[in-house]
């Protein structure tokens, strides 16, 4: 049914149930299975810490998070992706992170054709063009990501995708 399911992850509790339904999925049809990390530049402040001590990336992700804090003292209710100055170094740390993680996680389970991409700019935007480029036939990905916030004013990233995606999107809580 499905050769090619491409699997949003941002390192969220939800794009890790995402990841298991996409490799099981992946398994199961034989496909190849792409994953895709956008930059996390819509993450907050103090979500990006949480993010970077549950995962160990303290030591890349508090100089950067301490340094926004001196430039902007409202930083803890202000987006990261609205401040400029954030290093895409430190994103792209973040991003092989959690890219290498599922590629492991997906190999480690017996999917044989697993690929990554990681890309910038607006999520929703990123993954349906990506998935129109790629052929996909499915969309897996988290119901909510790491960037809550904004979601509940603008509409979620898996909705937006949803809503516009020529294939199957199946959204994971």
């Amino acid at each position: 049914m499905f050769k090619k399911i491409l699997c949003a992850i941002d390192g969220s509790d939800h794009a890790g149930k995402a990841l298991e339904l996409a490799i099981d999925l992946a398994r199961k049809y034989d496909a190849q299975l792409l994953l895709l990390h956008i930059l996390l530049r819509n993450v907050d402040a103090p979500e990006l810490q949480r993010f970077a001590e549950i995962e160990g990336l303290t030591k890349t992700v508090t100089p950067e998070v301490d340094r926004l804090r001196v430039v902007d003292s409202r930083t803890e209710i202000l987006r990261i992706g609205e401040i400029e100055s954030i290093s895409t170094g430190v994103l792209a740390n973040i991003a092989e992170h959690i890219a290498d993680s599922a590629r492991h996680e997906a190999e480690g389970a017996g999917v044989e054709n697993v690929s990554v991409a990681v890309l910038d700019g607006d999520p929703a935007k990123r993954i349906l063009e990506y998935a129109k480029r790629q052929d996909v036939d499915c969309i897996v990905m988290g119901h909510r990501g790491l960037s809550d916030v904004k979601s509940l004013l603008l509409g979620s990233v898996s909705q937006r995708v949803s809503n516009q995606a020529p294939c199957t999107c199946i959204a994971v809580k």
